[in-house]
Order: C-alpha cells, then sequence, then structure tokens
C-alpha cells in the first residue's frame, strides 16, 4: 500500500522540517490521539532512510512495537536502516545497533523519565523528533528540558469536525461519592478510590449506566487498580456480558490474543489501569468507561481519546464516572501547551462565575457552558447555587470597584479645605484626614 499522507498530516511534516531549517534540533510534535503519528513517523523514517541516514524508531510498550511493524509491513518501507525497538531493550544494549542519524520517540511525552534520557544523552548529535497527544509530563510539568520547539497540529476539534475522527457524547453520572479522596504524589490514591469503588452498589451503577448509554458496545473501563479492574470484569461477567481483565503483568502472548479476540468482537470489555492507553488503536471501540479518578489531564486525553478512531456513522461515548471533566475539561477542548509551563488544571468556574462544563442533571449529558438547555434531551438548564452566589459576587465587586472609583474621582475635584471636610464627615473617616489632605495640597486650613 501506498503512504499517502492527509493535509495535516503534511502539514505536520513541513512543521517539522521548517523547525529544523531554523535551528532546533529536538522539535516535539503535538498531534491529537487517533490523527495518525505512527503514519507520520514513518513517513520521516524512510525519507530519513533514503538520504543513507540510519534511524531508531522507539516505543514503549509490546503492543505499540507490533502495531509499528504492521505499519512499515503494510506500507512496504524498508528497514534496512530503521531500527525499531522498545525504549527499555534499548538503552540497556545501546551498542546492539548503528548509531543514530535521527532517533524518533513514539508517545515522546515520557522522554524525561530516566531510561530514555538515558538513550538521548548518548547521542547527542543525533536529531531527536517527539510525537505525542499530550505534550507534557503525566504530572502535567513541561518537557522543555528535552526539546527545544514545539510544534501544534490539527486539534481535536479539528480532526472530528473534518471527519477524520468520530463524534463523541460525554456523560458523567455520578456513582459514588469521592469528595473524601486524597492525594498521593501528583494524583489521587488509587488505592482509597479503589476501596470507595468497589462496592456492590457502585458495580450496579456503572453496569446500569453502561446499559442506558452503551449497551452492546465495544468498550474500554479504565480502573482504579489491577484488584479493582479484575473485579470490575468479573461483575460484567455476572450481568452475563463478555468482560476480560488484563495488565501488564499479563504474559505477551496472551495480552495480544485478548486485544485480537476484542478486534474480533469475542470480547466486549477490556478493564484495565493504565495499559490501554497511549497508541491503542482500535477503531472499534465505540465506548470508554473512566473508573480511575485523575488530575493528570494527559492522562485522562490518553484515555478518553481510545474511543474517538472513526468509523462510518460512529459516535463514541464517554462514561465518566469519577467526574474525571471538572479537572480536566473536555477530551475535544482547546489546551494552551507549552515547553515551559505546566499545563493548567481545568478551571471549574469561568470568569463570569458560570461552570465551564455543564452537567445536565437530567440526562448526565456533559458539555461546555452556553446553551440554556440541554444539547441532548432538551431540559432547560438551571443555574446552580454556586453560580449564582458567584454572580452576585462579582457583581458586588463590579459596584465596589466602581464605587471606589468615583470616590477617588470626588477626592481629586476638592479644590479646598472645606470641601475635604466635607467628604470625611460623609464617608465617616478619622479626624484628621482632611486637614492632612489639605496640608499635602497646600490648601489654607
Amino acid at each position: 500500500m501506498n503512504l499517502q499522507l492527509r493535509p495535516y498530516q503534511s502539514a505536520i511534516i513541513s512543521s517539522v522540517y521548517q523547525s529544523m531549517v531554523t535551528g532546533h534540533h529536538r522539535p516535539l510534535v503535538c498531534a491529537p490521539c487517533g490523527s495518525g503519528k505512527t503514519v507520520i513517523f514513518a513517513w520521516l523514517a524512510r525519507q530519513t532512510q533514503l538520504k543513507h541516514k540510519t534511524v531508531w524508531f522507539l516505543v514503549h510498550r509490546r503492543e505499540l512495537l507490533d502495531q509499528t511493524y504492521e505499519a512499515f509491513r503494510l506500507f512496504d518501507i524498508s528497514t534496512e536502516n530503521i531500527h525499531i525497538g522498545m525504549v527499555a531493550t534499548v538503552a540497556n544494549h545501546l551498542d546492539r545497533f548503528p548509531q543514530p542519524d535521527l532517533i524518533i520517540l513514539d508517545e515522546g511525552h515520557h522522554a524525561s523519565a530516566a531510561t530514555w534520557r538515558k538513550i538521548i544523552s548518548a547521542f547527542p548529535a543525533a536529531w531527536l523528533i517527539g510525537l505525542t497527544a499530550t505534550p507534557c509530563r503525566l504530572d502535567g510539568k513541561p518537557l522543555g528540558m528535552i526539546y527545544d520547539d514545539l510544534i501544534i497540529g490539527a486539534t481535536t476539534d479539528d480532526l472530528i469536525t473534518t471527519g477524520y475522527l468520530a463524534k463523541y457524547k460525554y456523560y458523567a453520572p455520578t456513582v459514588a461519592d469521592l469528595s473524601a479522596l486524597q492525594r498521593k504524589g501528583f494524583d489521587y490514591d488509587q488505592d482509597q478510590a479503589s476501596e470507595i469503588l468497589m462496592k456492590r452498589a457502585v458495580y450496579g451503577d456503572v453496569i446500569q449506566n453502561w446499559h442506558k448509554y452503551a449497551d452492546g458496545m465495544q468498550t474500554i473501563i479504565y480502573c482504579s487498580s489491577i484488584k479493582h479492574s479484575k473485579a470490575t470484569a468479573s461483575e460484567f461477567r455476572m450481568a452475563g456480558i463478555n468482560a476480560v481483565h488484563f495488565d501488564g503483568d499479563t504474559n505477551s502472548a496472551e495480552r495480544k490474543e485478548i486485544v485480537q479476540r476484542f478486534r474480533d468482537n469475542e470480547i466486549q470489555i477490556l478493564c484495565n489501569v493504565d495499559l490501554i492507553g497511549e497508541g491503542f488503536d482500535v477503531p472499534g471501540c465505540w465506548c470508554c468507561v473512566l473508573l480511575r479518578p485523575t488530575m493528570s489531564t494527559g492522562l485522562f486525553i490518553q484515555q478518553s481519546g481510545r474511543a474517538l478512531r472513526p468509523m462510518p456513522d460512529k459516535t463514541a461515548i464517554i462514561l465518566d464516572c469519577v467526574g474525571n471533566y471538572v479537572r480536566n475539561g473536555l477530551p475535544a477542548d482547546y489546551r494552551d501547551w507549552s515547553l515551559k509551563t505546566s499545563i493548567k488544571p481545568q478551571e471549574e468556574y469561568s470568569d463570569g462565575g458560570m461552570l465551564t462544563v455543564r452537567q445536565c442533571p437530567y440526562c448526565y449529558y456533559t458539555f461546555k457552558t452556553g446553551p440554556v438547555v440541554c444539547p441532548n434531551c432538551g431540559e432547560l438548564i438551571k443555574s446552580t447555587r454556586k453560580e449564582i452566589e458567584n454572580i452576585q459576587a462579582i457583581e458586588l465587586q463590579e459596584i465596589t470597584e466602581h464605587q471606589q472609583k468615583m470616590n477617588r474621582i470626588e477626592v481629586g475635584r476638592a479644590k479646598s479645605y472645606a470641601e475635604l471636610k466635607a467628604i470625611e464627615k460623609a464617608r465617616g473617616y478619622r479626624p484628621g484626614w482632611a486637614y492632612f489632605k489639605a496640608k499635602a495640597r497646600k490648601y489654607k486650613v
């Protein structure tokens, strides 16, 4: 098959070349989940090989390695001077391949990890290109210590509009009270989250909501722990739905078999913790269920984006049962990525006091604030008590600021000690205020 680039992929490659021409040595490309990053990498690798240069194409998971080999085979790209490998293996055997002229890093947001940096520092003269949907560390910190230029491609919203990604509906039914959930490191304590979410009533609500919004759909469920994931798969099976758990300890052959059975619709639901995320390409996945509360915008985007691979007439369903949208926004939101500053958490309320993302109390459809009726069910959306309080506080602040401004103008216009004395009396200022103001202005007192 000929390797044909989509317009936005060609634009990214042009931007990479322009970046290098203007003196950058390590650009990081930001392209959404499902935008075909492997195709972009394959094209760059082939063009470099045609110049008789050596390319290292590195991934960090076995599934991504298999997908990369398949892509190169599909596009009939020779790998004579292209060496595909896993980061962990290559880092321990740096002399296994010829010295690289170009290193391409799949899911390049991991590049600050010690294993990745070992490879990068071993070949300082090599060009380096990273590609990711989330150009920040999982804790939100920037990657400027690794990369020297950030190239932003088409956004998720752009690709949904042009049909390169699937449309989606986002529902956020509450299944448990997570208000007492504590932090552990940069994210939530997932062991505590598991304890809260592993309750019979919670499982019942999750399964009920899946039937309501995504019944029959191929689904990936993200859980808080391996124990939670195994239990969730078991509960779905007891409800008559073919669900399977797998994790990093599942042997490679079994993992490959499970993924293939999911692709073949033999397995309806895959339960995991963080295993299915970056680069997992299964267009047949129509639904993602989020049961892993996170403050990591990067992790949120990687997981929720798994359902957005396009198929004819597809509208993906994302069930956020743990309120991740409050902290991270919606999957297609615009984000101000940077190599210098950390990604900012989603603000729950706008400058105008309104919720930035609103949940319909009737159908749980979740959307950007704006419509006065739910875009999904048509019910009238009323302002919450907190929004009303916010708006009243803003109005009071505006009145206060306006009054302060008028007070300053009135004082500025006072032309005598008598006028200042009148202001002092009217406003209840301390005795002597008018006297010192008048003396400072050299008024007669």
